[in-house]
């Protein structure tokens, strides 16, 4: 990113200066002339120009006049002592992307500034394709399967975003492909050949949290047998993408934070500090914004991880997506378990269009996958997606614990395969003796006995 500061107060610009650059933007200029500042903001093609209103020989309103025509795609941010409405609006009307009031707090012009450079790379996008020009994904996204206006639009957003290497956070609900898109960013971004770590925030404990990202040295601890080099230290110079960061401990949040500022980590056990350059990617599907206001997330921290914000859609909302995406899952279930399906029924996709998919993508894929699995038929027809409810127990969705899940979703795939054990297992991904043993814990539960009977008595 390009940036150019003006201001006729040099005091000012060295501040302003010495923010951007600790905060990782290198190119930044100054300029404490307005005559000057209009010829070079033509000439110098920058992405965003910071500009103090009040300036002598010319105000900042006429340098956004006379350069705002020739630089369309330049994002302008004025900055003013006067908190003056009229003042404001004029700005606005003539095209700046934002009017901040004089002292502005660090974390609010940073989060500008990312904001107008997510304008000005969309709005180029936009203006390219306006133009006739194709927008070619590049490869590192050709493994998100879509033909959705929606999600390309996004995708290209996404892709231009990537370069900058600042940091990123997908929301979305589960089983969007937050985590797909992570690695897509990564392999588009600066440095696609560095190392990409993805941690599941959710998995790490809060008493080895230290451990696990800053790393340890051997005897740091009882059990630290050797030397550990922490999250942040593996991914050192590449990307460490974060799932599930809206579950990080309030309680942890500070030091998080502290090495994202810093750039630097301690390992427990030695005193020395470890400089790491990593571009951090998140993602969750909790609210962080919500989680603020609640004072479960620190603001600051989240203005951190959401320089660049990108919002997957959920599948109900990609549209033609499901038949393209249940076909590449057809055809890669096929080959991968050696069977003879080829396509789909008209029915069968009717069927899988009309369903909701809470689980998205992920749940598509199992449903084609199971489908693939206990179905012999060239083309799947819909009993195969169990359109035909059982005769003793009703599979719809509802609100349970995770064990009465894995109870319904195997008495489901045992009436799919009509009590074939050793098909289950394959489908459920376990051992036959482990479906045999579920099958012996739910004869125990009342609700399952006549279910798991009437399979005995018509497959025996």
């Amino acid at each position: 990113m390009k940036i150019l500061m003006v201001d006729d107060e040099p005091m000012a610009l060295s501040s302003l200066q010495r923010l951007l650059r600790r905060r990782g933007y290198r190119e930044v200029e100054v300029c404490e002339q307005a005559p000057a500042a209009v010829e070079r903001i033509k000439s110098g093609g920058f992405d965003v120009v910071f500009l103090d209103m009040l300036m002598p020989e010319m105000d900042g309103l006429q340098v956004l006049e006379s350069t705002k025509p020739f630089c369309p795609h330049t994002e302008f941010i004025m900055l003013t002592a006067v908190d003056d409405v009229h003042t404001a609006v004029k700005a606005l009307r003539l095209g700046a992307y934002d009017y901040l009031i004089k002292p502005v707090d660090n974390e609010r012009l940073i989060l500008v500034l990312e904001h107008a450079y997510e304008r000005r790379a969309l709005l180029s996008g936009l203006a390219g394709a306006s133009a006739g020009k194709t927008v070619t994904l590049s490869e590192p996204f050709s493994p998100i399967i879509t033909q959705c206006p929606r999600m390309k639009e996004l995708l290209t957003f996404a892709q231009t975003m990537a370069k900058s290497g600042n940091p990123v956070l997908i929301t979305g609900e589960s089983g969007t492909g937050k985590e797909l898109l992570a690695r897509a960013i990564h392999g588009a971004g600066p440095a696609p050949d560095g190392p990409y770590v993805p941690v599941n925030v959710a998995s790490v404990s809060e008493s080895l949290f230290e451990s696990q990202f800053f790393g340890h040295v051997k005897g740091a601890f009882t059990g630290a047998t050797m030397d550990y080099p922490g999250f942040f230290a593996q991914a050192h110079t590449g990307t460490l993408f974060l799932d599930e960061i809206g579950e990080l401990p309030l309680s942890l949040q500070a030091k998080f934070l502290r090495v994202l500022e810093e750039k630097k980590v301690m390992r427990l056990g030695d005193p020395q500090q470890i400089s790491v350059d990593v571009r951090i990617v998140s993602a969750t599907n909790v609210d962080l914004d919500k989680a603020c206001q609640e004072g479960a997330f620190r603001l600051d921290l989240m203005y951190r991880l959401k320089s660049i914000h990108l919002h997957l859609p959920p599948l109900r909302e990609r549209d033609g997506d499901i038949p393209l995406l249940a076909d590449y899952f057809l055809k890669k279930a096929a080959l991968r378990h050696g069977k003879e399906a080829k396509g789909f029924r008209p029915e069968a996709l009717e069927l899988l269009q009309q369903q909701s998919y809470p689980g998205n993508i992920r749940e598509l894929a199992q449903k084609v996958e199971t489908a693939v699995l206990i179905s012999r038929e060239t083309y799947l027809p819909p009993e195969a997606f169990g359109q035909e409810s059982a005769p003793a127990q009703s599979f719809g969705r509802r609100l349970c614990s995770l064990k009465e899940d894995a109870g319904q979703h195997t008495a489901f795939v045992l009436m799919q395969t009509k009590g074939d054990r050793k098909q289950a297992a394959e489908i459920l991904g376990i051992t036959v003796r482990q479906v045999q043993r579920k099958i012996a814990e739910m004869k125990k539960e009342p609700r399952w006995q006549k279910l798991l009977s009437d399979i005995e008595v018509a497959h025996p």
